[in-house]
């Protein structure tokens, strides 16, 4: 059987290849976290938290993509082996608004849908790009050293270079101006990511009170200085 589906892999040898490092990849990291959480400060343990949901949602994502294929592959071979059917006896098969959403997306990926015959590219494409995105970030906190940032802005200019920039910020904000508060820390969240030197930002509403944690993540403190 192996020797069969081997002389007839086509692309998917080159997918297959790539999920076995994947999930060698994945599992490397869910053995190292498991050692160096518990013992990690409550920001290491952030991050942690960030890349592992970031991760998880990249990967559903290309699950969909996945079973949206398979049900179109499979519709597609049970009308071939039926015959010609009406447009009506899809309807009965298939009643209400969320079957029929299931319909139009798979009548969006039939064959003469350029998804199909492309395998997905623009997707994909999509997908990479937010991987790699998250890779460059895990690289960058594999090779340096965290710089680890406490309730007051202090900023420490020696090795700047040679260190992850992380900011935190707690805001108190009275309950009746919430409102404006978030659309400006919006913006503000909006134009840090924009900088240069700034890898991400991220906000904590505290359920307890009207409080705000903003952390934020620069390539090292000149970044960050030159911003503020």
């Amino acid at each position: 059987l192996l020797e069969y589906f081997s002389q007839h892999l086509g692309e998917y040898e080159n997918v297959l290849s790539v999920l076995e490092d994947l999930n060698i990849t994945i599992l490397k990291a869910m053995d190292k976290t498991k050692k160096d959480y518990q013992e990690a400060s409550n920001l290491e343990q952030f991050v942690t938290r960030f890349l592992l949901k970031e991760t998880l949602n990249q990967l559903q994502s290309l699950q969909s993509s996945l079973e949206c294929a398979m049900e179109t592959t499979e519709e597609q071979t049970r009308q071939e082996r039926q015959g010609p059917a009406k447009p009506e006896v899809l309807s009965i098969q298939w009643p209400g608004k969320r079957s029929a959403r299931r319909l139009q997306r798979n009548n969006s990926m039939l064959p003469s849908s350029p998804h199909f015959s492309t395998g997905w590219t623009e997707e994909d494409s999509q997908w990479m790009t937010q991987i790699n995105r998250l890779q460059k970030l895990i690289d960058r906190l594999e090779k340096k050293d965290l710089k680890l940032e406490p309730f007051e802005e202090e900023v420490l200019e020696e090795n700047a270079k040679s260190h992850i920039m992380i900011v935190q910020r707690q805001m108190s904000v009275i309950e009746e101006e919430i409102a404006e508060f978030r659309l400006a820390l919006k913006q503000y969240v909006e134009s840090a990511s924009t900088q240069g030197g700034c890898l991400h930002v991220s906000i904590q509403k505290l359920p307890s009170d009207s409080r705000f944690i903003v952390y934020e993540f620069w390539e090292n403190s000149n970044a960050w200085n030159r911003y503020v």
